[in-house]
């Protein structure tokens, strides 16, 4: 099964690993405390789904907000979510289309690809694209997981392609295409018990290691329950877990040279 299968066939069970992993409140944290945002008033957010760290930002910043999402469901929910959070006005534009088939119309000071570059690999053109979404002294963020990430591990012994992209090789890769980068590492700590119960995984815990693995719980077999159980213990420090994820920042006022 492929992760896009998996995610239609169980949307609550992703929707509760999303929640369990507390992106927006800690992406928004990264974001403004980093100083990634410094600067910028308007952003582009590349697959942003249901864009809740988009209106956010908008909500608390007042800064302007474009998103590309080719899911019909993510892009009706971001839609709600930007009108109940009242940020129509800061909503630049909002495509409901793929970016390889997205046409831009104009440039942004900050362009995002919070965990959607899964979907591009090490794909040049597209890279190229997305740079070029940059106005003359913009920044890129580009955030994936790190290899030692508990979610890159459960992704390494899976069958299924489409989610094992992790930040350090993409960030080797374009270094080695020329696209000189600065690469910095962001961290989503979430309570250990959220995960792991013993020496067993949570019903949330099973949920992540079965998205992961794009095989539902009760499909898996015991390695890979075991193996799933190992690579989510191996993130454990204390009672927390760290899903650890690099944020490869190409800034054009910085780079712009070598790219």
């Amino acid at each position: 099964m492929e992760y896009s299968e998996y995610f239609q066939r169980f949307p609550d069970a992703y929707a509760r690993i999303v929640a369990g992993l507390d992106r927006v409140n800690t992406l928004y944290a990264y974001l403004i405390d980093s100083g990634v945002l410094d600067g910028a008033d308007s952003i582009l957010s590349i697959g942003a789904g249901s864009g809740e760290v988009e209106v956010r930002i908008a909500e608390r910043t007042g800064r302007q907000i474009a998103v590309i999402e080719p899911s019909q469901s993510y892009f009706d929910q971001f839609l709600e979510n930007v009108k109940a959070a009242g940020v129509q006005e800061l909503l630049l534009e909002a495509h409901r289309t793929s970016f390889e088939d997205f046409q831009p119309r104009r440039q942004y000071d900050v362009v995002l690809s919070l965990f959607s570059w899964f979907a591009f690999e090490l794909d040049r053109e597209l890279l190229l694209k997305a740079l070029a979404c940059r106005d003359a002294e913009g920044k890129l963020l580009i955030c994936l997981p790190t290899a030692d990430c508990p979610a890159s591990k459960i992704s390494a012994i899976s069958r299924s392609s489409g989610i094992n992209l992790t930040s350090e090789q993409l960030s080797a890769w374009a270094r080695n295409e020329g696209f000189d980068h600065d690469y910095d590492v962001y961290h989503g700590v979430v309570p250990a018990e959220l995960y792991l119960y013993g020496d067993e995984l949570t019903e949330q815990g099973r949920d992540l290691a079965s998205f992961l693995a794009a095989t539902p719980w009760e499909e898996m077999s015991d390695e890979l329950r075991q193996m799933s159980l190992a690579a989510i213990q191996s993130g454990k420090s204390g009672d927390q877990i760290d899903h650890a994820s690099g944020c490869l920042i190409f800034d054009a006022g910085k780079h712009a040279a070598s790219e």
